[in-house]
């Protein structure tokens, strides 16, 4: 039959009754986006609406066919070991395989189309593998390409079946899902990059809050129970709060500020114990959504330090009070933690008398004369006065 003719619709057609089951039938496929383990159901549902009698088999996968390779995505009404054996001998090497590959995405295909019965019958595929199931036409339906692999939609079954209207619902649910299988994958890799973010989060040797412009917590590490423990903070309803007055004070002024910037400090709680905190004020974030725009966060706020770091709000405050350039502060901070001057220099992979030049600096701005009087010096600073 020419691929230019469409077949007239038989007498007892009802397009309202079609319809009905084609839209049940979307919405199953959206709903396969966000539970991706529900693809092999939604295949039944479409074998079981659409199919003839005795197609009972649909399957989803990527296919190529140099270097010949297939993965499943999702199969219904497949016999036990069929993936496998497909998978393993004859993925990307047959006839139906090297003809679909020529085709644009979004089309549907019949292999009636592609190659006479006589000439299938001849294949080594259908004598061995497909014959014993009574198999000799399919139905696909090209989703989508990616390198040299094609992604695709394919129905098998017994070629004495009438397949029109299984093509002309094809033909409907195609684009439909086509789009869901391009939003699964972009939910994967949205999960993928959350998941590894939080992972990464939850490694850091400091406790980290995103917030919102009115201090709500959008989200926190694992380290950050412990602060709250300790007596630094006590959220209010969701909203982060220091139990110090003038470290809340200084969060706030940030918050209310409109272009990105950041600040150091120290917080303390009840007992007095200290605890460095960094803030920064960054670009709002936000995502399009249906009926307006999401907004998410505006402040990313990081307390304590790791074990034998030295926190950079100590090196602010050493580079505040002597007028140290960032470098030197730096330096003078590491020997004061009881770092060599040659140790600087090779873990900052600068040369000796780079640091020896900024040592003389550190000397001249805070009146030391040796390492020894500069490491009491800074021994004895006191905190900066509060804002």
């Amino acid at each position: 039959m020419p691929t230019n003719i469409v077949p007239a619709l038989p007498p007892d057609f009802d397009a309202s009754a079609e319809w009905e089951v084609l839209n049940e039938l979307i919405g199953h496929i959206y709903d396969s986006v966000l539970h991706p383990e529900r693809w092999n159901e939604t295949l039944a549902r479409i074998t079981g609406a659409l199919g003839p009698l005795r197609w009972e088999s649909a399957f989803i996968l990527w296919e190529s066919n140099n270097p010949p390779r297939a993965r499943f995505v999702a199969a219904s009404g497949l016999a036990a070991g069929i993936q496998e054996i497909y998978t393993a001998v004859y993925a990307g090497n047959h006839p139906w395989s090297r003809k679909f590959m020529r085709y644009a995405n979004g089309s549907v295909v019949d292999s009636y189309d592609i190659m006479t019965r006589e000439e299938f019958y001849e294949t080594e595929f259908f004598r061995n593998f497909l014959k014993p199931y009574g198999i000799d036409r399919l139905v696909g339906v090209l989703l989508d390409r990616r390198g040299g692999e094609r992604l695709g939609l394919m129905m098998p079954g017994p070629g004495d079946r009438d397949a029109e209207s299984l093509k002309r619902g094809l033909r409907v649910l195609a684009p439909h899902i086509q789009r869901a299988m391009r939003l699964s994958d972009r939910i994967a890799s949205l999960e993928l990059a959350a998941g590894a973010a939080r992972a990464a989060a939850d490694a850091a040797p400091f406790a980290i809050f995103s917030l919102d412009d009115q201090l709500g917590i959008l989200a926190a590490n694992s380290r950050a129970a412990r602060y709250e423990e300790a007596g630094f903070i006590r959220p209010v309803r969701d909203r982060f709060a220091f139990t110090h007055p003038a470290s809340q004070k200084k969060l706030m002024d940030l918050a209310r500020g409109s272009a990105p910037s950041g600040i150091a400090f120290q917080a303390a709680n009840a007992a007095g114990a200290e605890c460095p905190v960094l803030a920064a004020r960054i670009p709002r974030q936000s995502a399009q959504q249906i009926g307006g725009v999401q907004l998410g966060a505006s402040l990313i706020v990081t307390m304590g330090s790791a074990v034998g770091e030295t926190p950079v709000v100590e090196i602010d405050r050493v580079a505040q009070w002597f007028g140290l350039t960032p470098a030197e502060a730096r330096l003078a901070v590491a020997l004061s933690a009881g770092q060599t001057l040659q140790g600087y220099a090779a873990l900052r992979a600068v040369s000796l008398n780079a640091a020896r030049f900024l040592l003389k600096g550190i000397f001249r701005k805070t009146g030391a004369t040796s390492q020894a009087q500069l490491v009491a010096i800074l021994a004895r600073l006191p905190s900066p006065p509060e804002g």
